[in-house]
């Protein structure tokens, strides 16, 4: 038995070893969103909706750091790092997208740039 760190970047490098593995090609569907794990920088957020964001992440098997103070409230902004696989994002998106207090805008910025990063994995695969 050998083991070793598999260093993948993006769609097409997933697909790839999974394939090499053997994997089913509904199957590689499936789980190449879960091998990538992206970071997301959200700059200036009202702290009503980086509390939400941060419990809607949370349930969603990601997670967003915020500024210590958002839930005192003695701040009024905060910025963001949200991180999580494609697929976690993918499910944060789409509860964001039913939210409040600008919430459905960050969800759609972040489903831009997940959006982008399988977009320019297609169009390696050609």
């Amino acid at each position: 038995m050998k083991a070793s760190v598999v260093y993948l970047n993006n769609l097409k490098e997933v697909r790839q070893e999974l394939k090499k593995v053997g994997v089913d090609k509904r199957g590689i569907e499936i789980m190449a969103p879960k091998a990538l794990f992206r970071v997301i920088k959200l700059e200036s957020i009202k702290i009503e909706a980086a509390n939400i964001l941060k419990q809607e992440a949370l349930s969603s098997g990601a997670e967003a750091a915020v500024h210590r103070e958002v839930i005192s409230g003695k701040i009024k902004y905060t910025d963001c790092l949200l991180m999580g696989t494609l697929q976690q994002l993918k499910q944060l998106c789409i509860k964001l997208k039913k939210q409040p207090f600008g919430l459905e805008e960050i969800g759609k910025e972040i489903e831009r740039h997940t959006m982008l990063n399988e977009y320019s994995d297609s169009l390696n695969m050609l």
